[in-house]
């Protein structure tokens, strides 16, 4: 491999600061309120109430039993002076419930210190997208998008790199010091509160003679367990799936190459290998760092699950096998980095006795097929790496957005749903009758290429549905997207929606002129070429009726996002109001946007102003430096022309 520097290989930098190291003019900080996600808490009480799973899909272990009655069945959430036995039963706040206690604890509100100190920090917008993401188990991207951006091709391996980079990112994001405080108090106040919940759950059992006493921590610490394991393993099986393709595409390209005679690997070649070298520096962030080490967390039956840890390390020669690992992140890496260094030497040694016992000729260093060997090894060495630091991969049953879906439709007794979606209004009737229906094709094409390696989609997307509302028909004006939002109000609880399941917060879709012209003329990928490929793709505007993220009523609550002065520099704006709709890539309707609505892990207000960067205003997903540059670069020069073209027509 050539000797690089870091600023030149397409490589996780670290995070030394809150902030990702990258300066760009639209870098946003935003405030990052919530260590753990809310709903957390939410989905171990539905194990509580025994309807529930493990974040994983997988049934728990620790279960309680099955509730004999519906008093008993909603304890968690009900106040304890209303249902427990004395002593439980003398709170000083009426309300006061496990739900309450555990709620407050994640939220950080239950410490006034913290809510003074560190209940919250800031950071990038984009990396706080991110972990956000990867917290509520959504794929950094979906495959479908990623491939729609051409981030499997070899001429876009930069971008996919920084992709990459961005996972790696926001995982080292999560175990920063102040980060790893805030995720262990979070989740030690729940033990707290389930142990509390515990005794008084007891206490009310024996009162009513059912069986023996039940383990609500142990339930906890299963749920716990089984949360950061599975979105370690999500993030990381997704990233090494990316780096396998792009790896075998590179050792294909390699494959190609012509040898130099008598003389070392070509330009062409050694270039081949830079890249590999930055996805295989790429895979040690990775295999190093998507995982939480649970020290210090309250384990009191789930012993096993406490990290494998070492603090000596002073003359470690990678010989021995790395079943335990340094707590420290970067060093971790770095005691990694020695261990396949070493597996990869010792096999380099032992292929070459084995040619000399051979009698096998040595192929030249620029041999293609020598070249694609060494790297194959490289690769095998690290998957045994991976065994010894990882250990098993754990098993995941369905996305937990897709688990949501199922679970909804499933249970969902007073009002069973059918079907699942988005309800759309059209609000823009200059377009004809054949024009609508071309929309409509494309649409529903553009829409529906969703599924592939989203674990579960193959059960609920039969059922996935847009139904579509003709303004006209119920008096909305051309292009009045407040009328239909009044319209949806009334429309989503009439007896029209009984058995179709929609976002909750009431979002909806609508076609405005925009919309529709953007799938009937859509632009290429090729009509901005600073722009990068799969960014103009065509788009649906997404709405909700409710005001309960507008900015307008509190200008201090809006975010530090910026504007240009006369030199160019970013600086910092407060004037743009949040109208309570997004403009939204087609391609992303289900897989990301439902996935991260579904889940509360996100609001619209946050999709927007993603969108603000984008030269169309669209919420298109992941973004990195690479793309941001391009979009902020075609608006520049957008705004230069428009400029021109008005001082043209006023002379």
């Amino acid at each position: 491999m050539s000797r690089r520097s870091a600023e030149t290989m397409n490589i996780p930098r670290g995070i030394d600061v809150v902030n990702p190291n990258y300066l760009h003019p639209h870098l946003v900080m935003i405030g990052d309120v919530n260590a753990l996600p809310l709903d957390l808490v939410v989905k171990f009480s539905f194990l509580l109430m025994g309807t529930g799973h493990l974040f994983s899909g997988k049934p728990a272990t620790r279960s309680l039993p099955p509730p004999e009655d519906e008093d008993e069945k909603t304890l968690c959430a009900r106040p304890y002076n209303d249902w427990a036995p004395a002593p439980y039963n003398t709170c000083s706040i009426r309300a006061d419930s496990f739900m309450n206690r555990a709620m407050t604890t994640v939220s950080g509100f239950g410490d006034m210190l913290s809510i003074v100190t560190s209940t919250s920090t800031e950071c990038d917008r984009d990396l706080h997208h991110m972990k956000t993401r990867l917290l509520c188990g959504a794929p950094p991207m979906s495959i479908a998008r990623w491939r729609q951006k051409g981030l499997h091709e070899l001429d876009n391996i930069q971008r996919a790199c920084q992709h990459l980079c961005a996972v790696v990112d926001a995982f080292e994001y999560l175990n920063l010091p102040h980060n790893e405080e805030r995720m262990r108090k979070g989740c030690n106040g729940v033990w707290n509160a389930c142990h509390d919940f515990e005794k008084a759950l007891n206490a009310y059992r024996r009162e009513k003679g059912r069986g023996g006493p039940v383990s609500v921590t142990a339930l906890w610490e299963e749920y716990i367990v089984d949360f950061f394991s599975t979105i370690a393993a999500r993030a990381h099986a997704w990233v090494m799936a990316r780096i396998g393709e792009l790896k075998e595409a590179l050792l294909l390209q390699l494959r190609q190459t012509r040898p130099v005679p008598d003389g070392p690997a070509s330009a062409a070649q050694m270039e081949i290998l830079d890249r590999f070298h930055d996805l295989t520096e790429i895979t040690n962030k990775a295999d190093t760092k998507f995982m939480v080490p649970l020290w210090g967390y309250t384990l009191r039956t789930l012993t096993s699950a406490a990290p494998r840890l070492r603090d000596n390390w002073n003359g470690y020669d990678g010989r021995e096998p790395m079943t335990a690992y340094p707590y420290d992140m970067r060093l971790r890496s770095r005691i990694y980095g020695i261990r396949c260094r070493y597996l990869s030497r010792s096999a380099q040694v032992q292929r070459a006795m084995e040619n000399v016992r051979l009698g096998r000729e040595v192929p030249a260093l620029s041999d293609p097929r020598g070249l694609e060997a060494t790297c194959r090894a490289q690769m095998r060495e690290y998957e045994q790496a991976r065994r010894e630091l990882r250990g098993a991969v754990p098993e995941v049953g369905d996305e937990p957005w897709i688990a949501g879906v199922k679970g909804i439709m499933q249970t969902a007794t007073h009002r069973p749903f059918r079907v699942w979606g988005y309800i759309g209004y059209r609000v823009s009737y200059e377009h004809s009758d054949e024009e609508w229906k071309a929309f409509l094709e494309k649409f529903k094409d553009d829409v529906t290429a969703w599924g592939e390696g989203v674990d579960g989609a193959g059960d609920v997307k039969p059922m996935c549905k847009v139904r579509w509302i003709d303004g006209r028909e119920h008096g909305i004006p051309e292009g009045d997207v407040e009328a239909a939002k009044r319209h949806y109000q009334g429309y989503s609880k009439s007896p029209a929606c009984e058995g179709f399941m929609t976002l909750s917060g009431g979002v909806f879709l609508v076609a405005d002129k925009a919309s529709i012209d953007s799938y009937l003329h859509p632009v290429k990928d090729d009509a901005e070429l600073v722009i990068p490929r799969g960014d103009l793709g065509s788009f649906v505007l997404l709405a909700k009726p409710d005001d309960e993220d507008r900015e307008d009523r509190d200008p201090s609550t809006r975010e530090r996002r910026p504007s240009r002065d006369a030199a160019g520099r970013p600086t910092m704006r407060r004037d743009w109001k949040f109208d309570g709709t997004v403009r939204v890539l087609g391609a992303v309707l289900f897989d990301d946007v439902w996935a991260l609505l579904s889940r509360n892990s996100v609001k619209l207000l946050d999709l927007a102003k993603m969108a603000l960067v984008h030269p169309r205003q669209v919420y298109v997903g992941p973004s990195v430096p690479l793309e941001r540059d391009g979009w902020w670069t075609a608006g520049v020069c957008g705004l230069a022309v428009f400029k021109s073209f008005e001082k043209w027509k006023t002379s």
